[in-house]
């Protein structure tokens, strides 16, 4: 099954832990898996084209789990972008054509998926809780809410008319829902479209 992340967490809230969000998810899949594919898509310095590392994941559980760290450690110390980076991990060669790796970071975080068994996410969401990370920093792919493309500009006309829909994580659409009930419970106020940070 298909998770795909929360962003109301890992890019609304200015203050969310991304890094160690992204090493304690990582460390978690990586115990599944047998390859791995990393790369820098922005490095810094004199860099003009990305840095990328690709190989075998070690067998020994621990030492896997220290290679990743480091793995990890070493995608944020050449990104000058934190949120962009390239990061498979897999049980089988990365990549694969039509094939979502188990932890499938291809560039910016709001195309982050997950592929693992219901079983296999209940066992991470215990990760994250131990980790003082929220247990539904995922979510099932088919829960994200799309509505035609909302504001009431030329732009935003013009994108409704050919279809054009914005998509949100759960938890930005339960922020919008409440953030509408609020204005309508307050006199003189008028619930209106939001355009938040989301899927488009």
């Amino acid at each position: 099954m298909l998770y795909a992340a929360e962003l109301f967490y890992l890019q609304d809230q200015q203050d969310f832990p991304f890094q160690k969000a992204v090493l304690v998810t990582a460390r978690a899949v990586a115990q599944k898996c047998s390859h791995f594919q990393a790369r820098s898509l922005i490095p810094p310095g004199r860099h003009i084209v990305p840095i990328e590392k690709q190989g075998l994941l070690p067998i020994d559980s621990s030492e896997r789990e220290a290679f990743v760290t480091e793995l990890v450690r070493w995608i944020f110390a050449n990104s000058i972008v934190e949120d962009l980076f390239y990061l498979l991990l897999d049980d089988g060669p990365v990549p694969q054509e039509n094939k979502v790796a188990r932890f499938d970071h291809h560039d910016d975080t709001c195309c982050w998926f997950l592929n693992l068994s219901e079983s296999e996410f209940a066992i991470l969401q215990d990760v994250w809780r131990k980790n003082d990370l929220p247990a539904n920093l995922f979510y099932p792919e088919q829960e994200t809410v799309c509505v035609p493309y909302p504001g009431n500009s030329l732009k935003s006309r013009v994108l409704r008319l050919s279809g054009v829909q914005k998509c949100y994580t759960p938890m930005q659409w339960q922020n919008i829902v409440n953030g509408r009930a609020s204005r309508q419970s307050v006199p003189g106020t008028r619930s209106q479209p939001h355009s938040r940070r989301g899927k488009t």
